[in-house]
């Protein structure tokens, strides 16, 4: 890169991690305030309070991140490599929590929850603590298909629920595109095909 756009591609650079942290810091807070804080600490809580309690949020968790930060130079691979692989904690059990809910209408309530505690602490202790010689997104795939097979046994065992049926309230057009089907058979084939030739299988 020229002498003369180093300038330029600094600011790029600080313009999207800063816009990236502070979205973070806002979608962290505002989850915690509203999500946990008003409905299970203090459910009366006033806006005011919350507001404050969003703005604490944020100066902790800001203050967590420049600390931590010092210690991405020691990332073997760089920082997108920890940052992918860090995802694998939450990214696989939310994914399969959502496709479980998408595809698999016999999965409960408890079943999934079941299946994301399960895929957090599967990665964590696969990766970081036994420290399996398999790259991550082999722990990945494993770590997915088990979050699956965790969610329809807990689901089988636990107390039945009544089956969920979403209801067209006719305001939006919810006919299907007439090609999603084939289309995703050849995202599915064409991400196969991928991996078993980049992924040295």
């Amino acid at each position: 890169m020229p002498l003369w756009l180093t300038g330029f591609f600094v600011a790029v650079m600080m313009g999207a991690i800063l816009s990236t942290f502070n979205s973070a810091l806002n979608s962290a807070a505002t989850v915690f305030s509203l999500d946990v804080f008003k409905k299970y600490i203090q459910k009366d809580a006033s806006d005011k309070k919350l507001v404050i309690i969003g703005k604490s949020t944020s100066a902790i968790l800001a203050v967590l991140a420049i600390g931590i930060a010092p210690f991405v130079a020691n990332a073997p691979d760089g920082l997108y490599q920890l940052l992918q692989q860090l995802n694998g904690i939450f990214f696989i059990p939310i994914a399969s929590v959502i496709i479980a809910g998408f595809l698999f209408p016999r999965v409960t309530a408890i079943g999934a929850k079941a299946g994301l505690m399960f895929g957090l602490v599967f990665y964590v202790v696969m990766y970081y603590i036994i420290e399996v010689n398999l790259h991550f997104i082999h722990i990945w795939g494993i770590e997915f298909v088990l979050n699956i097979v965790v969610m329809h046994v807990v689901s089988a065992l636990g107390k039945k629920e009544e089956r969920f049926i979403m209801k067209d309230a006719g305001i939006l057009n919810l006919k299907p595109w007439r090609y999603a089907k084939p289309f995703s058979l050849f995202l599915v084939s064409f991400t196969i095909i991928l991996y078993l030739v980049l992924g040295n299988v």
